[in-house]
């Protein structure tokens, strides 16, 4: 187990390790009841096998976990975190009505400290615990306190730095932000299976085909606002295909110039 601080990243952005990202751990979750789950197998890169025991996450805990991770970044796994209940609701674009949405806030920081990950990867088997240790509040000062867990540290060697006003604006919007982070994660994107796709976000749809029609509205929203140049579909060997050519930001652009010169033997 590594004991180094986790990794930095600049203000603007968030941490998030891309073995999470690139999984459905945080799913596009349907409204309603929030599920509880047992050995719940979810869908993650090629060479994993992965199941929570717990509560059913979506992108609304993601949120909550990569702000919390953020105020985390210059202590030592396992130490203990501070914060203000109200800076990370502002921090999340909620008010703090100092009930509904503090009881909201409760909830969900609970349900991500009573929620375990097993991993069966390609260098390490075993349950790692929850995404956070443990969390409570102090009812003399009104502060939450998060115990983030150290065994999910080797899980932060391999991070995409979201950036983090992408992502707030687009709102509740679950599949986008989903889809948001696993494409921040790729420097290019290889063409992926629609239903893939669907199951690597953790889409909870009946048909395939309402999947299709949600995510092609979120790929026009992202070219109108420039974050990719084009998106299309095609058959394939009989399953249908998602292509998707992004706008790289510097440090991408760098790796693939790399990436380039390394292939072409230069």
């Amino acid at each position: 187990m590594l004991s180094l601080p986790f990794p930095q990243w600049p203000d603007s952005r968030r941490g998030a390790p891309n073995d999470v990202i690139r999984s459905a751990i945080f799913g596009v979750v349907a409204k309603g009841k929030r599920r509880r789950v047992a050995d719940f197998p979810v869908a993650g890169p090629t060479g994993y096998e992965i199941t929570m025991t717990g509560w059913r996450l979506d992108q609304h805990d993601c949120d909550i976990w990569l702000e919390v991770m953020h105020l985390a970044r210059d202590a030592k796994p396992g130490a203990s975190v501070r914060f203000s209940m109200r800076g990370l609701l502002r921090a999340l674009g909620r008010s703090d009505d100092g009930s509904t949405n503090r009881a909201w806030l409760k909830g969900r920081l609970k349900a991500l400290a009573e929620t375990t990950i097993s991993f069966d990867g390609p260098r390490t088997y075993g349950v790692i615990g929850a995404l956070i240790h443990s969390f409570e509040v102090d009812k003399e000062t009104g502060e939450g306190i998060v115990e983030t867990n150290p065994k999910t540290r080797p899980l932060w060697e391999s991070i995409t730095h979201l950036n983090i006003a992408q992502r707030h604006a687009l709102g509740q919007n679950q599949l986008a932000k989903s889809l948001h982070a696993i494409l921040s994660s790729h420097v290019t994107w290889t063409p992926m299976r629609l239903d893939t796709l669907m199951g690597r976000v953790g889409a909870e749809y009946s048909e395939i085909r309402h999947f299709k029609s949600d995510l092609k509205a979120v790929l026009q929203d992202f070219r109108k606002r420039e974050w990719i140049v084009s998106y299309s579909f095609s058959k394939e060997s009989g399953s249908e295909h998602v292509h998707i050519e992004k706008i790289l930001n510097p440090t991408q652009a760098r790796h693939a110039s790399k990436r380039l010169t390394q292939s072409a033997g230069v």
